[in-house]
């Protein structure tokens, strides 16, 4: 594996440097680290990113809605447990305890990949209607960064672009509607879920 960059030289590049001391709290180093080695060799959908760059940006978004340092290391290891084989629950609660445990593995989708696109969507709604609202802060994030990094690649990539995703537009608008009539009902007191559905209307104009 490459020599990671150290945590400086990660944030450095990063626009929301006035989150600097909150990201070098111990545990989110640790998470970033982690993330970091289990996520190597990955990169992001229809391109040439590192797949690292994603969990960070959803961090540094989260952290515009909450100081709460475990909440931001769920945020850096939300697909570790989904995407990462070597990752089990067991292994993040012995490195992070239960509660980012319990949120990392509240956001994961199933990682069966013999179910169809829809049908893998319909169980991520279903399950995360009982994630606690810690956990629906990550998932609102983490769909706002997919959703734009989609529908704008969508509109200056067309029909190239599709072929890296399971769904059609309408349908990623049917799961990201579903996901939002979640957030509105269940993070009632937080502007996350306003954020959310400004977004998503903005992509069905």
């Amino acid at each position: 594996m490459n020599q990671l960059p150290s945590v400086k030289n990660i944030l450095i590049k990063c626009d929301h440097l006035n989150n600097y001391m909150l990201f070098t709290s111990t545990h989110i180093k640790k998470a970033l680290y982690f993330a970091a080695e289990k996520h190597d060799g990955q990169y992001r959908k229809g391109g040439n990113v590192p797949y690292i760059t994603h969990p960070l940006l959803v961090a540094f978004e989260v952290s515009k809605y909450t100081n709460d340092t475990e909440i931001i290391a769920g945020a850096i290891l939300h697909d570790t447990l989904e995407d990462c084989q070597d990752v089990t629950f067991k292994l993040l609660q012995k490195e992070f305890g239960n509660r980012i445990a319990q949120m990392v593995d509240e956001v994961s989708a199933s990682g069966n990949t013999y179910i169809k696109w829809k049908e893998k969507k319909k169980a991520y709604i279903s399950k995360i209607k009982d994630a606690s609202n810690d956990a629906l802060i990550i998932v609102a994030v983490d769909k706002m960064v997919n959703m734009q990094a989609y529908f704008d690649a969508l509109k200056t990539r067309g029909d190239e672009i599709k072929q890296f995703f399971g769904g059609t537009p309408d349908e990623y608008r049917w799961y990201y509607g579903e996901i939002e009539n979640i957030l509105v009902s269940k993070l009632i007191n937080n502007s996350i879920a306003q954020d959310y559905t400004e977004l998503l209307k903005s992509y069905k104009e």
